[in-house]
């Protein structure tokens, strides 16, 4: 059975696909097979993954079938793009700011027929409240928030913790958000930065990581060349709190299975 988990905060500019990349590559070297969605229009995380896919025929309109705007389409054998074994992707391009919530059901068929094949489905999440982020709310067993120790950002964790709450009660009770993970975060922190972190977990003290991610220009260093930083700098990768961090998520998984 897969687990399927969104990316998500409503503030954007937070990290979330960095996080995603990063994260879903780990447990693919791990012997985990991991299907990526992206659910943003500027196909961010298909980039980073796949950057050929775009120049595909058909690809742009969102008719190839590993565009993930062919899942909502009512067509319901997608394609996911085979990057390698364990790491598969659905990328996005600008026709996917057109879905609907009447397209909801569409995708959920869609990733019914696919699922089974992956243990972990990561959906990158646009920051906009809408159909998009509504979807990926509905068809997940879990959420990972990622923040920065900053006003707006931590007003981005407020707001989705309300749709999760209208989510689940009204769509997918098996929703959970499995915590919150400071990213970018500075050493030292500064003062702000240190009392809006203390702010966050005083408000959600059982969800926000205890490992942060720390800002480091190695991370897209890494996403560039195609590889997770625990390959392109293993020594990057424990010194700035990724290692740590993805073990805490391991944890919190089995915690909240």
């Amino acid at each position: 059975m897969s687990t399927i988990i969104c990316i998500v905060n409503q503030k954007g500019g937070v990290g979330k696909t960095s996080v995603c990349v990063n994260l879903g590559k780990t447990l693919s070297l791990q012997g985990k097979r991991c299907l990526f969605l992206d659910f943003d229009p500027q196909n961010n995380l298909g980039e980073a993954l796949a950057p050929e896919l775009a120049s595909m025929e058909g690809f742009e309109s969102g008719e190839h079938p590993s565009n993930v705007m062919y899942m909502f389409s009512g067509v319901v054998e997608a394609k996911p793009y085979a990057v390698n074994e364990n790491i598969h992707v659905m990328g996005s391009s600008k026709k996917l700011a057109s879905v609907t919530q009447d397209n909801m059901f569409d995708f959920a068929d869609s990733l019914d027929a696919i699922k089974d094949s992956y243990d972990y489905i990561f959906i990158d999440c646009p920051p906009s409240v809408g159909a998009l982020q509504h979807t990926a709310l509905a068809v997940s067993n879990k959420g990972l928030i990622v923040s920065q120790a900053q006003g707006q950002s931590i007003k981005g964790v407020d707001k989705v913790m309300t749709t999760q709450a209208q989510i689940k009660k009204r769509l997918n009770p098996d929703l959970e958000i499995i915590g919150i993970v400071i990213n970018l975060a500075e050493r030292p922190a500064p003062k702000n930065q240190a009392e809006k972190e203390q702010d966050l977990r005083k408000h959600y003290p059982s969800l926000v990581f205890e490992n942060k991610l720390y800002k480091t220009v190695r991370v897209s260093e890494a996403i560039e060349t195609g590889q997770a930083l625990v390959e392109f700098s293993p020594k990057h990768a424990e010194d700035f709190g990724f290692n740590a961090f993805v073990d805490e998520f391991q944890t919190r998984l089995e915690v909240k299975a």
